[in-house]
């Protein structure tokens, strides 16, 4: 009866030669499924970056357009102006730096005229600085803004790779010919697909090695400016409460 034991448990015991055939199918089975999911999951790693730097040049692109669009100017006592005039731009490429007034419509009724409650009231605008600073990629955008002498300072993105702000005039067919003037925004962010990567100095290195996991995004707008169109556009426009300016420095 013993002997018949073990005769019967040596048969249903598994050989090694087996075990390493089984290992292999098993090997072959996972490894192509394995793949699989880490190609699904980079997929989805790059599909949430791009969700995320889209609405990181979403918030700069609102910015800059909420700026350009109340753009103004101070009219000249004779009268002749250029839109090209009101944009200011200094320095060379990357590192240009941008200045116009616009209206502040985050300040109160109070703070934008000058005297609210006799004669003319002159509006006081404020002086807006974008400004690219870095040696080298990424970038950072700054956006400076003086009201009355008081400057305030905000780092709107420092994956910036270009930026630039170009001045547009288009004639019309309509309206008996006249121009339309434009501002044409350019952005181009950086980003990375790894999150142990996301620093100025990785990321710059990556770009410079042309690695598959930077991405760089491109983002334009169009901005109407309409002050400057609303002036242009009708040249009896009077003076009064809305064009006069007050450049202001107290």
């Amino acid at each position: 009866m013993v002997k018949r034991n073990l005769k019967n448990n040596n048969r249903q015991a598994f050989t090694l030669v087996e075990l390493m055939i089984a290992c292999i199918c098993l090997t072959l089975i996972i490894g192509p499924i394995f793949i699989l999911l880490r190609s699904g999951t980079n997929t989805s790693l790059k599909g949430m970056l791009r969700i995320e730097t889209t609405e990181k040049a979403r918030n700069v692109l609102q910015q800059i357009y909420a700026d350009l669009k109340m753009a103004c100017f101070r009219l000249p006592d004779e009268n002749d102006y250029s839109f090209s005039s009101i944009l200011k731009k200094e320095g060379d490429a990357p590192n240009y730096i941008y200045k116009f007034y616009s209206f502040p419509i985050h300040q109160s009724y109070s703070e934008i005229f000058e005297n609210p409650e006799v004669g003319v009231n002159n509006r006081i605008p404020s002086l807006i600085t974008y400004k690219v600073e870095g040696e080298s990629a990424p970038f950072s955008l700054i956006r400076e803004e003086t009201f009355k002498g008081k400057t305030t300072s905000k780092v709107l993105s420092e994956n910036i790779n270009f930026f630039e702000i170009n001045d547009i005039g288009i004639t019309t067919k309509v309206n008996n010919s006249k121009m339309q003037f434009y501002y044409q925004i350019t952005l181009q962010l950086i980003d990375v697909l790894h999150a142990s990567d996301y620093n100025k100095k990785k990321i710059g290195e990556k770009l410079r090695q042309n690695q598959k996991d930077v991405i760089l995004a491109d983002f334009y707008d169009i901005v109407y400016p309409e002050y400057f169109n609303a002036l242009w556009n009708d040249k009896r426009l009077n003076q009064n409460w809305h064009t006069e300016l007050k450049i202001s420095t107290d």
